[in-house]
């Protein structure tokens, strides 16, 4: 008995051991899979008895199925004079009524010899550029007016706030038909790199994902309703340039430009071919720091822009706006900066009546304005600079016409045949008048989408001559 109960505690101890070893561990590993089992059925009945996720997909699926058959793929193919083959782009766009008119960027097509257009049901037909405009970056090409089409939808009377979902739609890497969805992270921003420097910008930032191909896509709200179009991305490298010109992939920064710039040049471009720039016959404070923020009654502000100077006997001279005024909106459109409110305007056409929101001793008052046209010198000062620059040639004015007064090598005007000393007497035949209306000219005959240019030179030897160019933008 005694020698058993010497060995007694080390077996007690040597079982404990083994259970321990053993048995606990199958325990443990039993009861952390019955928590795991109970989480994943309380987490699958949540699921069946809760539809919101599956409500959203439904809706987001919806989104897709109205909006798809309204969007386009677009190829293009550039004719090089430089080279022996032909360039081939693709973008995207959408149709904009039933007559067969789709919008784009100006970017997708200038240049372009040819335009083929591919429909969601297969589709694929020949397009017509009818018009662009590069300073917004939009254009206008007219399909089969006989075929059938599905418009799309247009937020023409809802204004897209930070914050509210988005989708946009393309042709990213050439995946066609492709959708993505964000948010509108900000308005009314300003990129410096877009697509023709001197254009006007007002876009709307998303943090969609925009890449390549998505060029002229809609963009469109939780309505299916479209509130722009996809124009440009900020990447690492650049900020504002279209997403084919990047270099870069999405880095979550990409904008578009609002319908409320979109439709009237699109109107215009439909139903005279062209664009023709209004004008308001002011001036304003535009720096940040001079921008007016008016308190209103729920607790939010208004951003406007104090006047500084009417013309007079200009337009809103006429329409009785004054010095001090602060322009909080234009056609319900609100202005957060100096972008957006040139960009409200010189959407609209000289002639056509606008309303302008202003605040005026403590109170807000709803003016119509009829339009004039935008002077060439207030054009001017947009493109002037930049065309030079892509020319690589400084230009001054004198009275016999433009003269060259500086050049640089391997740039387009040295590469045309431009020397110093020639004198630019006519583009495409057409007089002007001073040095605004030049470049005015020249860009209302093409040059800033990539349409060639006949110069008529008068060189420093007293010969006239004719030089071609065309700037790749």
């Amino acid at each position: 008995m005694r020698k058993f109960a010497s060995y007694g505690p080390a077996i007690v101890v040597l079982l404990c051991v083994l259970v321990a070893m053993f048995i606990v561990p199958g325990l443990v590993q039993r009861y952390a899979y019955a928590q795991q089992y109970a989480k994943i059925t309380l987490a699958r009945s949540v699921l069946a008895k809760d539809d919101i996720l599956r409500s959203i997909d439904r809706a987001t699926s919806a989104i897709a199925d109205a909006t798809e058959p309204s969007v386009v793929h677009i190829e293009t193919q550039v004719d090089n004079s430089r080279q022996s083959s032909s360039t081939f782009s693709t973008g995207a766009g959408w149709v904009y009524d039933e007559l067969g008119h789709v919008v784009t960027n100006a970017h997708v097509v200038q240049s372009a010899s040819v335009v083929t257009i591919e429909f969601f049901d297969g589709r694929v037909i020949r397009g017509e550029v009818i018009g662009m405009d590069p300073y917004t970056d939009i254009a206008v090409i007219r399909a089969d007016p006989g075929s059938n089409y599905f418009p799309a939808r247009r937020a023409t009377r809802r204004l897209p706030r930070t914050g509210e979902r988005i989708y946009a739609f393309g042709s990213p890497f050439g995946f066609k038909f492709s959708m993505s969805e964000g948010i509108v992270s900000g308005l009314g921003r300003e990129a410096a790199g877009s697509n023709v420097p001197g254009g006007y910008t007002n876009y709307i930032q998303t943090d969609a994902a925009v890449n390549p191909g998505n060029s002229g896509g809609p963009l469109v709200n939780s309505d299916a309703h479209v509130i722009g179009m996809n124009v440009a991305i900020a990447t690492a490298k650049s900020v504002g340039e279209s997403p084919e010109s990047s270099g870069s992939d999405s880095a979550g920064i990409s904008f578009a430009i609002p319908l409320g710039t979109i439709e009237p040049i699109v109107n215009q471009i439909i139903k005279y071919g062209k664009v023709s720039r209004g004008y308001l016959g002011i001036q304003y404070a535009g720096q940040n720091e001079q921008r007016i923020n008016i308190p209103i009654g729920d607790g939010t502000t208004l951003t406007g822009l104090r006047i500084t100077l009417v013309e007079k006997d200009g337009p809103s001279f006429i329409a009785g706006i004054q010095v001090d005024d602060v322009i909080v909106g234009i056609q319900g459109s609100p202005i957060l900066n100096a972008e957006s409110l040139k960009s409200l305007i010189s959407s609209s056409r000289a002639g056509d009546s606008i309303d302008v929101r202003i605040y005026r001793d403590k109170s807000f008052q709803d003016i119509k304005v009829t339009l004039g046209k935008m002077k060439n010198e207030v054009l001017a000062v947009r493109i002037a600079e930049p065309i030079m620059v892509q020319l690589g040639m400084s230009l001054w004015e004198s009275p016999s016409g433009m003269v060259v007064r500086s050049i640089w090598t391997g740039f387009p005007g040295a590469l045309a045949g431009f020397r110093q000393g020639d004198v630019i007497t006519a583009a495409n035949g057409k007089r002007f008048d001073d040095y605004s209306h030049f470049f005015v000219l020249i860009a209302d005959e093409g040059i800033l989408t990539g349409a060639p240019i006949r110069f008529t030179v008068l060189g420093t030897n007293g010969n006239t001559r004719e030089i071609v160019l065309h700037l790749e933008w």
